[in-house]
């Protein structure tokens, strides 16, 4: 009686899992069918040669992009605080909006697919999205390190600039899953999500400097976490805490609409 009940449970799991397989990667095909792919290409492209141009201004007579390490910073900076969160959250919008938007809810309805799965999908697919963009944006910066400064690069420097990325790329996506929530359960176009993250990351800035509240502000607190900040004990407790609570107000928002899409 107990292996059978093991059994079935085992298959039950087995089948969720592929459920949640097919369902993460037909999300996977609508965002990479999707047009904004070319905006998130366009904006990459302009951030890194923007940062590239800044490395050639000089202070004391040496150039900022001289010193090792300082374009790795500076990209992901930039994208954090004036680029990045807005995409994201305009690509989690979209994918969470676009059944709705696009007139297909009622046909999908007939499937018998679970919706809290389906939204779970769209937010893990959100999540890995931000992971591999940083990720690409850490594969530049270290090619472009790589070739200016040859002679500096160190596995231990690269190792802790790749956990950088890696950890930002986690961080904004937990700050900005609120927008994302949001824009899925008001309906309204998910271009509201890059205008809402964009001021929501600008206003960042004004905190990045200012201890406390630095780790108060969920985009500033995302460097403290990745460790792009020196930072105290009681400002990473504090920032572990302001993510979570994004998360966990996402969550609340998420339920609400796998309840009214009932």
């Amino acid at each position: 009686m107990g292996s059978w009940i093991f059994n079935s449970y085992k298959i039950i799991i087995e089948e969720e899992r592929m459920v949640m397989k097919t369902l993460l990667f037909a999300e996977y095909k609508k965002l990479y069918r999707s047009k904004l792919m070319f905006l998130l290409v366009f904006a990459l492209i302009m951030t890194l040669g923007i940062v590239f141009l800044q490395g050639q201004f000089s202070f004391d007579g040496k150039k900022y992009i001289d010193t090792f390490g300082w374009y790795f910073l500076q990209v992901q900076s930039l994208t954090t605080y004036f680029v990045l969160p807005s995409l994201i959250a305009l690509f989690g919008g979209y994918i969470i909006c676009r059944e709705e938007q696009e007139d297909v809810l009622k046909s999908l309805k007939l499937i018998p697919i679970d919706e809290k799965n389906m939204i779970t999908a769209k937010m893990i697919i959100t999540l890995l999205g931000s992971i591999f963009i940083y990720l690409i944006l850490f594969m530049v910066s270290l090619i472009i390190e790589t070739v200016l400064h040859l002679h500096a690069v160190n596995m231990s420097e690269v190792v802790h600039y790749f956990v950088v990325y890696v950890l930002t790329g986690i961080g904004v996506f937990m700050v900005i899953s609120p927008i994302i929530a949001l824009i899925g359960l008001v309906k309204r176009s998910y271009w509201i999500a890059l205008i809402i993250a964009e001021i929501y990351s600008f206003v960042g800035i004004f905190f990045a400097s200012k201890e406390i509240l630095r780790a108060i502000y969920p985009i500033s607190s995302v460097f403290i976490l990745s460790g792009a900040y020196e930072t105290s004990a009681i400002e990473i407790m504090i920032s572990i805490i302001v993510n979570t609570f994004c998360c966990l107000i996402a969550y609340k928002i998420l339920n609400k609409i796998s309840i009214s899409k009932k």
